[in-house]
């Protein structure tokens, strides 16, 4: 059997790094400016970590306020400018044209974010914040401010501050903590202090602006808008925690169950020594026995020979005496004693018949092949012992199995709970939808597996035929099937009531002592296997080993065709006690 091939003239069966170029067109350097893309951002981040050292805080400069960009944006012509210096520069100006080339353009052109230059700019403007800020009043030697006022516009160190403390005027200017630029908290379009916040764009604006540019828009005072982000940075703080504490519970249990498996691959290895151990010296007491049975045969062989031997050599003894008394009598001269002693010599002597006398040259024929037969009855009980302890681990790692009606060919009939199939006799109206198996008779599970282990359990009773495993999600649904490993599928299948095959590249025909009621069937993604189980008697049927996957595997069934009312039983899948549900960290196994 070759493979096997899932087709239906009505839906049933039958066997058979080279990185992209910057688009230099879109991107220049302007002076001591790196414009971005018209469309956004120049430069990767690779770019920048590999140019670092090219790449300094003058070339994020605008060239009209001469300041580290704030917003910066690029025009068609590839030049950046911060969004407040070009729109005002415009709006001064008879024409339109770029401040740097002076290209010129009809009608005011589209405006792009540089992401790049955003990005880098904010950097700079951290890095100055987080440098000791001086007084800005202070002559020669600087002093570090203690404060900055708002409305001034400037650092104060402890002794120009003490007029702002003493002046009843300056007492009502709004002092901070000393901070850096404090130039970038006024607007610049309109020189006034950005104490507003439009929530509609999402950026600081003075009083000016609320009445040119954000009219109707949602306004709050910075104050109010800090405080709402404080109370976002809580809850966003709260949840950061939570995922700590989780990640620190997966992360113990991910420890506690790296120790438990190093004390189960040093029992595993106890363990199997002990096996084999036990198996080698049923080996040297099996071959011990079998020398010892082979010698006692052949010791008893030579006994009897050795009779036999002795009794040939009298019979041959005697004999001889009767044909040397033979020849003595046929010449003697005195015919009286030739006729008178005749009788005597005329009967041969009493000797048994040597044609019923046998010894065998192969003493033990027979003798190593039930030597090995026994062996091999003692390996298959340890082969028994193992796979209901195997079946029993396998166990600890059930999924809960649904089938997913998308993907059912339209002759199937699921029930309600998902969990069992069978061939409906009528083909229903079903959407024809890309995952749905148009002619093999197949549906799919809801719910697919990308790493972890996985076992689930399926009654197949008295059916004559039947495909379960599982398969890729990329596997072919329209038209005839194969399943193979090549093909995507992982299966075993029966057909004709009693030919069981694994439905590997070359299919292999399968042997069970008794036919099998419950299949079960366990992924072990890592390990690229699937394993196969009768588990009624917890017995193993086949494995696929040493597979690499690398994309969703999904439980697979085929309850194949009615065949006349033979094969009408459903698939059903059995309900397991221990459920193992999926979520982000619990599919972590070692």
């Amino acid at each position: 059997m070759p493979s096997v091939c899932l087709c239906s003239c009505r839906g049933h069966l039958s066997h058979s790094g080279k990185k992209s170029d910057i688009n230099m067109e879109a991107t220049k350097l302007f002076g001591t400016v790196v414009a971005g893309s018209y469309c956004g951002a120049i430069l990767g981040t690779e770019v920048m970590a590999s140019h670092d050292y090219f790449l300094s805080k003058d070339q994020f400069l605008c060239s009209i306020c001469q300041d580290v960009f704030l917003e910066p944006i690029s025009i068609p012509c590839g030049h950046s400018f911060c969004f407040a210096c070009i729109t005002s520069h415009w709006q001064g100006s008879l024409s339109i044209n770029c401040p740097k080339c002076y290209t010129e353009y009809k009608v005011c052109p589209e405006l792009c974010e540089n992401s790049f230059a955003k990005e880098m700019s904010e950097q700079i403007r951290a890095r100055r914040q987080g440098k000791t800020v001086s007084c800005d009043t202070c002559v020669g030697k600087q002093t570090n401010a203690l404060r900055s006022c708002l409305v001034c516009l400037t650092s104060y160190c402890e002794s120009h501050l003490e007029p702002h403390l003493r002046v009843g005027t300056l007492r009502t200017h709004k002092l901070i903590e000393p901070v850096a630029m404090l130039e970038n908290r006024v607007c610049r379009r309109h020189q006034q202090l950005l104490e507003l916040f439009c929530r509609s764009h999402q950026k600081c604006v003075c009083l000016q602006c609320i009445k040119t540019d954000h009219l109707c828009h949602d306004i709050v005072p910075v104050e109010r808008e800090s405080q709402d982000k404080k109370s976002q940075m809580k809850m966003i703080q709260a949840e950061v925690q939570q995922m700590i504490q989780d990640k620190l519970r997966k992360l113990q249990e991910i420890k506690l169950n790296l120790e438990r498996s190093k004390e189960n691959s040093k029992r595993d290895m106890e363990e199997s020594m002990q096996v084999f151990s036990a198996l080698f010296r049923i080996i040297e007491r099996s071959q011990a026995e079998l020398a010892e049975l082979i010698q006692k045969k052949q010791t008893a062989a030579e006994i009897r020979t050795k009779s036999v031997i002795a009794g040939l050599e009298s019979e041959i003894s005697e004999l001889q005496r009767r044909r040397r008394e033979l020849e003595q009598l046929f010449h003697h001269e005195d015919h009286f004693h030739v006729v008178q002693s005749f009788p005597a010599v005329s009967s041969p002597p009493s000797t048994e018949d040597c044609s019923e006398i046998l010894v065998h040259s192969d003493t033990c024929l027979g003798v190593i092949r039930r030597a090995v037969a026994d062996i091999r009855e003692q390996l298959q009980l340890q082969l028994e012992k193992l796979s209901s302890r195997e079946h029993e681990k396998v166990q600890q790692y059930a999924a809960d199995v649904l089938l997913d009606p998308r993907t059912a060919n339209p002759w199937l009939v699921l029930s309600e709970d998902g969990r069992q199939v069978q061939d409906g006799d009528i083909m229903q109206n079903v959407a024809d939808l890309p995952e749905r198996f148009d002619k093999a008779p197949c549906v799919l599970a809801l719910m697919g597996f990308t790493t972890g282990r996985r076992y689930w359990e399926v009654h197949v009773g008295h059916k004559t035929a039947w495909d379960l495993g599982v398969a890729r999600a990329s596997v072919r649904r329209k038209g005839a099937v194969t399943l193979s490993p090549e093909d995507g599928f992982w299966t075993i299948c029966l057909r004709k009531g009693t030919e069981y095959w694994a439905c590997a590249r070359q299919a292999e025909l399968l042997s069970f002592p008794q036919r099998p009621q419950v299949i079960g069937v366990f992924l072990d993604y890592e390990d690229g296997t699937v394993s196969f189980y009768d588990a009624e008697t917890q017995s193993h049927i086949y494995s696929f080993t040493e597979f690499h996957f690398s994309e969703a595997l999904f439980p697979f069934f085929n309850p194949d065709t009615n065949e006349n009312g033979t094969n009408k039983s459903p698939l059903t899948i059995r309900p397991i006690n221990k459920l193992i549900f999926g979520r982000d960290l619990e599919d972590i196994t070692i």
